[in-house]
């Protein structure tokens, strides 16, 4: 159970530069191949009567058997219906291919459409999919509506996507950007690889995803992703979240690895940002309002988060700021303006360690929120849970604020717990 939903020391502007450097070589994506052509010429209509995925599969098949190259969907409301995925698991609408750029020629207009009651029972279902490890793809420019209430008593489910990539497989030269993704059953936008094959190099860029029934951005078993600029509103679960956990090893090594999450736009869905068993991430520049959980949120199950910077991110309206849960291998919190939470603007919980929170400014909902908890999930427990290597520093409050609110800590096994000077504003 991840806080309530059912689901599965120290680098800074350094790692960000780094990172982000290394991560934007995955713009270079690029079209290969000579086969290029509209879906119109395949037999699509574009009417939003017709269905028009076996055309649109034969363009991309065309494209992929040429060597690659660009698929284009003109103006128009493609209806999709699902078929048996290639894959052999649920259903699918269409099966992008390796080498192929599916790519619409206005964003607005060109729109793929799920058809009404395509899912039943069980369903594992995906508008556009992939078959074992795909590269060298691209999805840029057009719309995708999953047509959520259209789906009737399934509309809610978690399984499947609008869009997910590399499941049995992985990606690598993989973008997706410039799409409007809405009202999907599932998650949004999926790049996955796997323990053994991960995913790289890796571009998620400029879209809007919302209304999801589950996650709106997800990446998991990586190294080398870029989230960048994205707009995620009113998705049920995380709007963006990356997650590198060997469960069925339980290896305390994280299997995912450099993301960069910048500069993202994120509004009402259950946390922002989360930051679950990777390492070498940074969340920097986002702006993270009117979330039901947390607006970052750090978390632990078996490998180890490590090297995590936190920084210059603009939160509010959330009942906690940062919520962290789970021994770590080095976690900043630094520089973020975190402001409107009703519980804290920082919180520990379970078994916390290496965490410094410095140059932070809080602005609470009321003077009489903690500003730093200490929250154990259970007093008493064997062994008992327990804060340590904690830094806090430097940071800005109310004028005038309750000293004894600065720091609230219910930890009663703690080492090496430093709280510095909180500074006036």
């Amino acid at each position: 159970m991840r806080d309530g939903i059912d689901r599965r020391w120290m680098m800074g502007g350094t790692l960000l530069a780094m990172a982000s450097a290394a991560c934007g070589q995955t713009s270079k994506s690029s079209d290969t191949g000579s086969g290029a052509g509209s879906v119109r010429a395949f037999g699509a209509r574009g009417d939003g009567v017709t269905d028009d995925a076996p055309a649109i599969q034969r363009a991309i098949d065309a494209a992929a058997k040429a060597g690659g190259g660009v698929v284009t969907l003109d103006p128009g409301t493609y209806l999709l219906r699902y078929r048996p995925s290639d894959d052999g698991d649920g259903g699918s609408a269409l099966t992008l291919r390796s080498g192929v750029t599916l790519e619409g020629t206005d964003r607005a207009r060109c729109i793929l459409k799920l058809a009404d009651a395509q899912l039943g029972p069980g369903s594992y279902a995906r508008i556009i999919a992939s078959k074992g490890e795909i590269s060298r793809a691209v999805l840029r420019g057009f719309t995708i509506d999953g047509s959520r209430q259209g789906q009737g008593q399934f509309r809610d489910g978690f399984g499947g996507a609008a869009v997910l990539l590399g499941w049995k497989g992985r990606c690598v030269d993989v973008t997706v950007e410039n799409l409007n993704v809405r009202d999907a059953v599932g998650q949004g936008i999926m790049l996955q690889g796997s323990i053994e094959s991960v995913s790289r190099n890796l571009r998620i860029a400029n879209n809007l995803v919302e209304r999801t029934s589950f996650i709106g951005i997800q990446c998991s078993q990586f190294d080398g992703v870029e989230i960048v600029g994205n707009r995620i509103n009113d998705c049920y679960d995380n709007a963006i979240d990356v997650y590198g956990d060997d469960t069925a090893g339980q290896s305390t090594v994280a299997t995912s690895h450099r993301a960069t999450i910048t500069d993202n736009q994120i509004r009402g869905c259950s946390i922002g940002v989360f930051l679950e068993t990777v390492a070498d991430c940074v969340a920097a520049r986002n702006v993270i309002a009117d979330c039901k959980i947390a607006g970052v949120r750090v978390n632990r199950i078996h490998g180890e988060p490590r090297n995590l910077t936190i920084e210059r991110n603009r939160i509010s309206g959330t009942p906690i700021g940062v919520a962290m849960g789970g021994d770590t291998g080095g976690v900043v919190i630094r520089d973020n303006d975190i402001r409107s939470f009703a519980k804290a603007g920082i919180e520990f919980s379970y078994n916390v360690s290496r965490v410094t929170a410095t140059g932070n400014r809080f602005l609470p909902e009321n003077r009489t929120t903690p500003i730093i908890l200490g929250q154990p999930t259970k007093l008493g427990s064997t062994p008992e849970e327990q804060l340590a290597h904690i830094r806090i520093q430097n940071n800005r409050v109310p004028r005038g604020y309750d000293p004894q609110r600065l720091f609230v800590n219910r930890y009663r096994r703690i080492a090496e717990v430093e709280v510095g000077r909180f500074a006036s504003q």
